[in-house]
């Protein structure tokens, strides 16, 4: 359970973190020097206007991150070339193995604890992908070493889409953003398929002021399984959102952690969220075992003032009376459902 929690954790900061800091906290003395090159200024002047989220100022002003490298340099007399250059090394084994998340653990572990003089980040061009940008970040640490660090965070200037190699999200951080819609999504291969869901992922939601989200479980059997689908809409901290997730486990399994749904499990899933008659954005239909989208804009709504309507297609007639059946159990007063073939459309 902790594993999972923690799990959780790291997804949400990962995409969210750079929105939560306080005006104090960015007034505070930086450990180093952060500037960003013009084309990325554009890109976060052009988010600013859009929604009030000043990426530039966050990103320039962050406070100082270096005091607790400083502490343990001085306790344990690192030599920081050489610590670099072994992590370095451990990552490239976890490169070699597949796991990629693991081995950029050990990387930025590694620079991390060098401590950081200067940093500037800029859009430089990918190679073997013509009219295709990457983030780049030209660290100078404090032994006087110099780093280029490719981020694996690209941009197409053509779609507006921010992304990452092997349906991994940008930096392998599981998400995606596209600066036209300004919406952040989630990618098939995302890290925290691996972790599942239960219900203390939406507790510890519940217990922050940064999501008010509304959400319900639709549980079933299928084919020797335990089935959810569970659907979200509402409020994600400076953004409007829903989500749609596939999960299932074994049969006689105790307590609310379900497994995300396997590459063979996959349905076709689409939706769109409303405000009222305003459509604030659609997920087009995707194999996937979480749909979902969240849009940044200067206001939030409440939750019970959005609609999602979404459609599922189900793998057969058993699965499709089976999921309708777990449907009619939850209806209430707010869910409605119709079908067409195998397809399923719910509007909540």
């Amino acid at each position: 359970m902790i594993q999972k929690i923690t799990a959780f954790l790291l997804s949400v900061v990962t995409l969210f973190g750079s929105l939560v800091g306080s005006g104090r906290a960015m007034m505070k003395p930086r450990a180093f020097d952060i500037t960003l090159d013009a084309a990325t200024e554009e890109i976060c002047d052009e988010i600013k206007d859009y929604c009030g989220l000043d990426i530039e100022l966050l990103v320039t002003n962050l406070p100082d991150v270096n005091e607790p490298v400083r502490l343990v340099n001085r306790t344990f007399h690192l030599d920081t070339v050489a610590f670099r250059s072994k992590m370095n090394e451990i990552r490239d084994e976890y490169y070699a193995q597949g796991n990629r998340t693991m081995g950029l653990l050990f990387y930025f572990l590694g620079a991390y604890l060098s401590g950081f003089e200067k940093c500037d980040i800029t859009l430089e061009p990918t190679e073997g992908f013509p009219g295709e940008y990457e983030f780049v970040l030209n660290v100078l640490y404090t032994d006087g070493e110099v780093e280029r660090i490719w981020t694996g965070a690209y941009y197409d200037p053509q779609t507006g889409d921010f992304h990452g190699r092997d349906d991994q999200g940008m930096a392998t951080m599981g998400f995606n953003f596209n600066l036209p819609e300004m919406l952040v999504y989630a990618t098939v291969n995302c890290w925290m398929r691996n972790f599942g869901f239960c219900f203390g992922y939406d507790l510890f939601c519940y217990a922050t002021p940064f999501f008010k989200y509304q959400t319900r479980r639709f549980k079933f059997d299928y084919q020797g399984k335990e089935w959810m689908i569970q659907v979200w809409k509402g409020r994600y901290i400076l953004a409007n959102g829903a989500e749609v997730g596939l999960y299932n486990r074994d049969k006689g399994k105790v307590g609310t952690y379900y497994d995300c749904a396997g590459d063979d499990e996959l349905l076709n899933m689409s939706f769109s969220l409303y405000h009222g008659d305003e459509l604030l954005f659609s997920r087009a239909e995707q194999k996937h075992w979480w749909a979902n989208g969240f849009k940044l804009m200067r206001r939030p709504y409440e939750a019970n003032d959005l609609t999602l309507a979404f459609t599922i297609e189900m793998k057969d007639e058993e699965m499709l009376q089976a999921f309708c059946s777990a449907l009619e159990r939850n209806l209430w007063h707010d869910v409605t459902y119709s079908t067409d073939g195998l397809t399923v459309s719910v509007v909540w």
